[in-house]
Parts: structure tokens; sequence; C-alpha cells
């Protein structure tokens, strides 16, 4: 069975991005291919390996997603140390987007995002913490979770936007695109509440 998209999609293409770590294993290609048939960009977390997170989507995997879809509607997100995320760089495919830990910058001709989490609930962001990305992408759940949106964190949204472009991933569903929207986010990245064909494979658990 091929990975349906929920029909609210339609209208939103444009500022869309479909998470393929919501995917089933065995499905992500795709899922990939129904994404690229709608014109929405595809999004790709990738965890550093043996570091405690999630299983996230291989670097054998994303070769086989990156072959079924266009670089130019390709987005990778590395997460992870700074290390493994570094040692993870030569690795990593032609893309649109590359979304990178703030801090850790790469001079692929790519637009390259900072991706932030934690980073300043206590403090604002400096100019200088922005130097050298195209955009920022606000994480709305802890990297590699999943639950609903923190939708307290579109304050940092609005604090971003007014410098630059911002991406927010991690939870969001069409009731929160408004609220997301109207924050100044330009991108969002969904899950499963787009990718409705989740369910395992048979004789997958």
């Amino acid at each position: 069975m091929s990975v349906a998209l929920a029909p609210w999609h339609v209208g939103h293409a444009t500022h869309l991005a479909g998470s393929i770590y919501a995917a089933t294993p065995g499905r992500r290609v795709d899922a990939a291919r129904a994404l690229v048939d709608a014109g929405i960009a595809v999004h790709v977390d990738v965890m550093v390996p043996n570091e405690g997170l999630p299983r996230g989507i291989a670097v054998a995997e994303l070769d086989g997603i990156a072959a079924q879809v266009p670089p130019d509607m390709l987005g990778i997100h590395l997460i992870g140390s700074a290390s493994g995320v570094r040692g993870l760089l030569q690795s990593i495919p032609d893309c649109a987007d590359l979304y990178l830990p703030i801090g850790i910058r790469d001079h692929r001709a790519t637009r390259l995002w900072a991706a932030v989490w934690d980073e300043f609930d206590d403090e604002a962001p400096a100019d200088a913490d922005l130097d050298g990305y195209d955009g920022v992408l606000v994480m709305l759940l802890e990297p590699g979770t999943a639950g609903a949106a923190d939708l307290s964190r579109l304050a940092l949204v609005e604090t971003f936007s007014r410098r630059t472009a911002v991406t927010v991933d991690g939870g969001v569903t069409p009731e929160s695109i408004p609220r997301c929207r109207s924050a100044g986010a330009t991108t969002l990245v969904v899950g499963r509440a787009l990718l409705t064909d989740c369910s395992p494979l048979e004789g997958q658990p």
C-alpha cells in the first residue's frame, strides 16, 4: 500500500515539508514519493548513532530516499553532539536545506539553518549567533521525541522571524499551523499529521 497524505495539505504545499521520520521504516521511500508528487518538500531527520538518541534515519536509508527526491526538494536535519554531527557531514547527499545544531556551520552550496532547542530559553540570541545561516529551525518538541507541540515556544519564533526566515518542527498539526504562521514561521515540518498511513508493514511489530 502506498503512503497517503492527509487531504488538509491541499493549498499549503508551498510552506510545508513532510517529515519522513514519521513514516514506518520500509515505507519511507513511498512517503518521499508521495510528498514529491504533491509538491511538498521532504524533511529527513538523521540522528548521530551511539549517542543515546532515538533511532533516526540511517545514512544508508537516507541515500535511498535522496535517490527519489530532487535535491531542491530535500531537507536534512542532523541531530546529535557537535562532534557527531561534524562526522556525519561528509556522508550527506546534496540537498536544498541543511539543518545543523546552532554553532555548527558548513560551506556547501545549500541553504544552511541553525537548529535550536533550549539554547535561548534564558537569553536572547545575539546577531553573531546567526552569522553564516540562512534561517533558523525552532523545535517545538525536543528533537527525536513525539507528542504535542509546545506552542509557548512560538515566542522564540517571533523573536527570530524579525531577523531571518524560520522553520518550525515538532508536533505541528493543521490546527496549530495558523498560530505558527502568525508567529512568523515560513516553513512548517509536519510528520504524523500529514503522513496518514504510518501503520507497520505486515510482519512488523
